[in-house]
């Protein structure tokens, strides 16, 4: 019995829902907690995947990938840094073959950890977005954005990144914990690399202007501020698309000062059991036909240089020349004085 079988058979009642370009949707979302290692394949056909993209996101490109491949995917969920620092704690005996998401600063904290390679698919993409060593890839673009909730918010919303040290707000900002989110820690590092002052004296104005409260995951954000327990919110511009579109009441706003726009990526991690289907899932990754459902069922920018601009996205993106070097090198002294403002304020 084949593994598209297995699953049909674990999960009749599951509806599948249809995927943008050539991607058909094949077998069911598994459980993550349920153990199902009497149906798992040969080593030679697995597959270990860490990732903090939503459920909604990968759930459709690993199921086809499973069906393409018959390679059997488990998949670990989190914050990109979480597991990022779960990586390096395994190093001497590694679990995951392949860490999907996490922007590219947080993946050059970890460099260390990664194995080299450059897949042929790489060939296009623009050459800015091409990592010369090969320790990590690139997957999709996802700009940071700000959104508020119109109904709450109808005079003064917010407009840049000085939005966010703004009295007016204070306590009921929706910001993820940069200990845990890799994009919450690229929005800190591009509102310090944006906003004149020491960057010290900006990240303790943001801590004290949240009151201490962040959200544990980044795609909780849309919905504390769409439910009124923020009134204003930092996200990625794909998550604001898509609550947009399934009819949140969000609105959404790209900073005045203009954003970052930098890759998340993807990477093969040093030493993994499977290495070759590793490398193979990155070439599936980088393909054409995940790129274009990225961009049609994601709202995610794709990388690929021949993929339209997800629905609703117009006009050109206001960027600046975020420096992900310094992001990088930065990130662990930026983290460490997070944590003692947030060791502070505890009782």
């Amino acid at each position: 019995m084949n593994l598209s079988a297995i699953w049909a058979r674990l999960c009749l009642m599951l509806a599948l829902l249809p995927l943008a370009g050539s991607l058909c949707l094949s077998g069911c979302i598994r459980a993550e907690q349920t153990d199902y290692s009497a149906f798992a394949p040969a080593e030679d056909k697995r597959l270990t995947i860490y990732t903090s993209n939503l459920e909604e996101v990968y759930t459709p490109i690993i199921r086809e990938f499973e069906e393409r491949t018959g390679i059997w995917v488990q998949v670990e969920n989190g914050g990109s840094i979480a597991l990022l620092k779960q990586i390096a704690e395994e190093s001497e005996n590694p679990r995951c073959d392949v860490i999907l998401g996490g922007s590219v600063e947080s993946l050059y904290s970890f460099r260390n950890y990664f194995s080299p390679y450059k897949s042929a698919e790489a060939e296009s993409l623009p050459p800015e977005y091409v990592q010369t060593n090969g320790l990590w890839t690139p997957f999709s673009i996802p700009p940071v954005v700000l959104i508020y909730n119109p109904k709450l918010v109808r005079t003064n919303p917010p407009t840049g990144w000085d939005s966010l040290l703004d009295p007016a707000w204070k306590g009921k900002i929706a910001f993820a914990d940069p200990e845990t989110s890799g994009s919450s820690y690229t929005a800190l590092s591009t509102m310090v690399q944006i906003l004149p002052g020491r960057d010290e004296e900006l990240i303790r104005r943001f801590y004290e202007n949240l009151e201490g409260r962040t959200i544990d995951r980044a795609g909780q954000v849309v919905g504390e501020v769409a439910n009124g327990s923020c009134y204003i919110g930092v996200t990625l511009e794909e998550n604001a698309l898509r609550s947009i579109k399934k009819g949140y009441d969000i609105a959404m706003v790209y900073p005045k000062e203009g954003t970052s726009a930098i890759p998340d990526g993807l990477a093969v991690i040093a030493g993994c059991p499977h290495e070759q289907n590793a490398r193979l899932f990155v070439d599936f990754a980088l393909s054409k036909d995940v790129q274009t459902h990225l961009s049609r069922s994601s709202n995610l920018r794709a990388v690929r240089s021949d993929v339209p601009q997800p629905e609703g996205v117009t006009g050109e993106l206001l960027t600046f020349p975020y420096d992900v070097g310094l992001a990088g090198s930065r990130q662990e002294d930026y983290l460490a004085l997070w944590h003692s403002l947030r060791e502070e304020v505890q009782p």
